[in-house]
């Protein structure tokens, strides 16, 4: 049993183009890697085989980029805000940029159980007919239920959009989306994009903000 009190450390940071397809998990064990290079004071979880006490919110597909992921990791011992960005950065990849960092009190819940919502900005190119893409969309939301098989089962999507916005530029359509991301029901922007034709592979989806019970 470790006595000491933990200190809590959150950051905000984005994932850039050029990490977009890393899962998961192979980003935690980048974050782990990271931080042992610190030498920071890091926090241990117990057990036989002891891993640094890190949290991230949520996973982000494979192929997304974002500027609003958030990850909690708990040092034995308070160290300047800034020294802690400043030795973290230099320890990560350049896709990886800190945007901010907090101290958070221990008794706020993790970040997964605290999640409720993703917010995404997807650029599709004008090679996809705008209007088309428009009237495509509205027909889509417009329907009762938007059933999509995730592996090997229904589900209807559309409860989990909770707001959007389509904007029309000169050079793309910018859908924005916030979708619910709890356990039960965690939205995908990109099944959506099926059901109006357009190819995952052809647009940049982005996670912008991700929204937390307080």
């Amino acid at each position: 049993m470790n006595p000491i009190t933990p200190y809590r450390v959150r950051i905000r940071f984005a994932k850039l183009e050029g990490l977009r397809f890393i899962g998961h998990l192979d980003l935690q064990r980048l974050f782990e890697r990271a931080l042992n290079r610190t030498g920071l004071p890091l926090r241990y979880r117990q057990g036989f085989s002891p891993k640094i006490r890190l949290n991230l919110a949520s996973a982000l597909p494979l192929g997304f980029v974002s500027s609003a992921e958030v990850l909690d990791f708990w040092l034995n011992c308070p160290v300047e805000l800034e020294e802690i960005k400043k030795s973290l950065q230099e320890s990560l990849p350049k896709d990886i940029q800190i945007i901010d960092i907090e101290e958070i009190d221990n008794k706020r819940p993790s970040l997964q159980a605290s999640l409720r919502s993703s917010v995404y900005r997807i650029t599709i190119p004008i090679s996809y007919a705008q209007e088309e893409l428009i009237r495509g969309f509205n027909g889509l939301i417009s329907k009762e239920t938007i059933p999509f098989i995730r592996r090997k089962k229904t589900v209807d999507i559309k409860p989990m959009i909770e707001s959007y916005q389509i904007e029309i530029t000169p050079e793309a359509s910018v859908l924005t989306l916030q979708m619910s991301s709890t356990a039960e029901n965690n939205g995908r922007p990109d099944e959506l994009l099926s059901f109006i034709k357009v190819d995952p592979a052809d647009v940049i989806i982005e996670r912008i903000q991700l929204i937390f019970e307080e």
